[in-house]
């Protein structure tokens, strides 16, 4: 590795005017004051007070800013960081001005600490600047790296992922030689024909093409960062002549080598004068950068001071979050799913279970036989019967049981067929008539009616069949009463957040509008760039509120208002297979985002209910890493007990902190629900989900220390307050620790599966306090991702 070159470097900025140009190395804009409008490819961002921009390697831009600017730009050595990070080819979005991301404060604070180093000239500084520069590019790797050889949902299976893998790594390793695709066939054995295809479908250009880009990729570097002449660079980097290299080279970056030189040495010189600070143009960056620091300070991670009033009612705790998905609507016909289901509604507090797939052909409906709804009918009188309401989703969504994003378990069991347009219209018309002939128009308008927007309704098409269906369910429905709700689509937040603009404006023009808006989350988002949809895991810890105002900016900006939103699939994860999901972080991930989200939305209903949903041949042991709140064997999880907690909230809010909700009835009684979530690292990012070992759990997140949480609600009556407090954390109420202590053996006898049933509880603590001031404090010392809830009764005397 080149130690004389620096991984990252800043040049101040004013007044900032550029033509259109690239850059190999991405660089990172970052305005302190004024304005900077940014132009990349054919988007502009307008950059404020605070804004950063990150520009990837090669790509056009037009930088303008105005008379009052001031910022910084952050050049970053895009060789030396793909040699730390294993891969040649890495893509950042990280946009401050597109994007909502918990990181960017850290980011903030990382850069600012650069720039004021810079004004510190004792000899330790410049090892401290390396030291930021790291931190900041560990900070950006962690959160706003879309490694472009990791696609996912995009490759077919892991076939196709391994394949991909195998061709880049054959063309990075010869690009030097005078390689073909009749070799890289030979090697792989597949015919040229197909590899050609192949290729060109799933990196989006030919052969030739794709090992040209690395070859120049290359060659850029050795034009700027050596005195090599330009034959020796053609023919080092597999070019078979200085002619063949400077015409691939000009159809790339429009100048000739030589031109391209000459001009990044011109820049190289000019950056070095870009700017001469004086010396009061440095105090007043100072003074900014100190004024921000103060401003922007964090309160302590290890300790936080939480001061309510109980006289003043800040809000309202709704039950917006007492919904869950179970999946396929016939899975209640089973007596196991029956059981945990009425266990859930009880201890929980669930009012609304979404189900779909209600009017699939095994159950209801045949083309020859026409239609028998009994089926349906014992779903749901099984779900009235115990006090739930049902939430349908009326499409055919395939139950897939996902490892990762991009591989699914039984993808060729889980095929559904959307029926065609005619067969729809009439199923329809008869679901509809039979379900208010049985439950009563006033029954239905308390339930919810969702199509969501499968793929080969091409709902991005102004006239997508999607839209027509939508209208006919609707119109339907509407026909007995305009109170039954009907909506969709269930958009994948973060993921198709960038098609869904184009889909508000193509509804907004319709007649029909739906009741209520769907959508999906599982801290996933995806760019476009050059035309194929590349994603990520996110380890945003504020991604469901953050995604959910970029969405409601986008449907500010689409001029498409819907009375109301609902998360109707949501988790940190898609992925079947997470021991994650079973743990202690799970608890804390649900319960920290019924705390943020309260007031956001309508209707959260969280992903999924049952372990049993992603029962297969490899679930043979008591935890499988699936994401419902009880396990196979009947087990409550940590993420249970979160709901269970937030069931036990008192209706007004009086206070709504980072780590904790302060609660009241308005009469002596409080309950507070608080969590020491911890947000995942990089490690997870870059790790497939199923890969995660349980030995490993605690390096998949940020920290592992533990908060302490001050309480203080003032003006409470004096006297005696009883206080129970139940906790769940790793020694309780985690079955995966519990069974850690089994040796997390697979063959439990039924006794042992009854131990870890009966012993996975939340573990309580009860005293006595007494109050003469007035103010009632209370001090909580929580483990990491451990949950409490904490109920605090006046004791009346006789």
């Amino acid at each position: 590795m080149d130690t004389t070159r620096k991984l990252m470097q800043f040049y101040f900025i004013a007044n900032a005017e550029t033509a259109t140009h690239y850059h190999q190395n991405p660089e990172m804009f970052y305005v302190l004051r004024g304005n900077l409008d940014i132009k990349i490819d054919d988007k502009t961002y307008k950059m404020q007070s605070g804004d950063i921009v990150l520009i990837n390697a090669n790509k056009r831009h037009t930088v303008i800013g105005n008379e009052e600017l001031l910022g910084a730009r952050f050049e970053i050595d895009f060789h030396l960081l793909a040699e730390y990070m294993g891969s040649m080819q890495l893509l950042f979005w990280c946009n401050t001005v597109a994007d909502c991301n918990h990181a960017y404060s850290n980011l903030r604070r990382l850069l600012d600490r650069i720039l004021t180093r810079y004004f510190e000239k004792d000899d330790k500084s410049a090892l401290y600047l390396n030291a930021l520069y790291f931190e900041t590019l560990y900070v950006l790797t962690s959160n706003f790296l879309v490694k472009a050889d990791d696609i996912r949902l995009n490759l077919e299976d892991s076939q196709d992922r391994l394949r991909i893998r195998q061709i880049q790594n054959y063309v990075q390793a010869n690009y030097q030689s005078q390689i073909s695709l009749n070799d890289l066939a030979d090697k792989l054995y597949l015919s040229n024909a197909y590899l050609s295809k192949y290729i060109k479908k799933n990196l989006g250009m030919t052969f030739m093409e794709y090992l040209n880009n690395v070859r120049l990729f290359h060659a850029v570097d050795e034009l700027m960062y050596s005195d090599k002449n330009l034959t020796h660079i053609a023919y080092d980097n597999g070019f078979p002549t200085s002619a063949s290299f400077t015409k691939t080279f000009r159809e790339v970056y429009k100048d000739s080598p030589s031109e391209y030189r000459k001009k990044m040495q011109e820049e190289n010189v000019m950056q070095q004068k870009e700017i001469k600070l004086q010396e009061e143009e440095e105090n007043r960056i100072l003074e900014y950068l100190k004024f921000r620091e103060k401003k922007e300070s964090p309160q302590s991670t290890k300790e936080k001071e939480y001061v309510t009033d109980a006289k003043k009612i800040k809000g309202t705790y709704t039950d917006f979050s007492k919904a869950i998905s179970i999946g396929d609507g016939y899975i209640l016909l089973q007596s196991e799913a029956q059981n945990q289901v009425e266990k859930l509604q009880k201890q929980t507090g669930i009012k609304y279970a979404r189900i779909w797939n209600i009017l699939s052909k095994e159950h209801c409906f045949s083309e020859k036989d026409g239609y028998n709804f009994r089926k349906l009918d014992q779903v749901l009188d099984f779900l009235l019967d115990h006090h739930l309401k049902p939430y349908l989703e009326l499409g055919s969504k395939p139950s897939l049981f996902m490892y990762t994003p991009e591989r699914s378990i039984n993808i060729e069991e889980t095929k559904t067929s959307v029926f065609d347009f005619a067969t729809f219209s009439e199923i329809i018309q008869e679901v509809c008539v039979h379900l208010v002939n049985r439950y009563g128009v006033d029954e239905l308008e308390t339930w919810y009616f969702e199509y969501w927007n499968d793929p080969s309704l091409h709902s991005f098409e102004p006239d997508g069949e999607y839209y027509q269906r939508f209208d006919l369910l609707y119109q339907t429905m509407k026909r007995y009463s305009e109170e039954i709700s009907v909506g969709g689509a269930g958009f994948i937040l973060g993921y198709e957040s960038m098609a869904c603009k184009n889909i508000f404006e193509i509804w907004r023009e319709r007649e029909i509008h739906p009741d209520f808006l769907s959508f999906c989350s599982f801290q996933y988002i995806a760019l476009i760039e050059e035309g194929e949809r590349i994603g990520k895991k996110s380890i945003d810890s504020e991604y469901i509120s953050n995604q959910m105002q970029i969405m409601k900016l986008i449907m500010q900006e689409a001029k498409f208002e819907i009375p109301e939103l609902h998360i109707d699939e949501w988790n940190f994860t898609i992925s079947n297979r997470n021991i994650l999901n079973d743990s202690c972080e799970q608890g804390a991930y649900i319960l920290k985002n019924c705390i943020d989200m309260n007031g956001q939305v309508d209707i959260m209903a969280y992903w999924h209910a049952l372990d049993l949903y992603s029962d297969y041949y490899d679930t043979d042991t008591v935890l499988n890493g699936d994401s419902g709140l009880i396990s196979r064997d009947g087990i409550c999880k940590p993420s249970f007990y979160a709901f269970q907690f937030i069931n036990r909230l008192c209706s007004k809010v009086l206070g709504k902190y980072e780590n904790a909700i302060v609660t009241t009835n308005g009469r002596n009684h409080f309950v507070i629900a608080c969590h020491n979530y911890k947000s995942l690292s990089s490690r997870y990012v870059f790790t497939d989900e199923d890969e995660i070992q349980l030995e490993d759990i605690e390096q998949y997140v940020e920290d592992i220390e533990p908060i302490k949480l001050n309480f203080t609600i003032q003006n409470v009556q004096n006297g005696k307050y009883l206080v129970k407090t139940y906790r769940v954390n790793r020694a309780s109420g985690s079955v995966q620790d519990l069974w850690k202590n089994l040796d997390y053996s697979k063959g439990l006898m039924r006794d042992e599966v009854e131990y870890l049933k009966s012993s996975a509880i939340p573990s309580i603590e009860m005293k006595t306090i007494e109050v003469e001031n007035g103010e009632l404090c209370l001090t909580n010392n929580l483990e990491m991702q451990e949950i409490r809830l904490i109920d605090i009764q006046y004791q009346y005397n006789v």
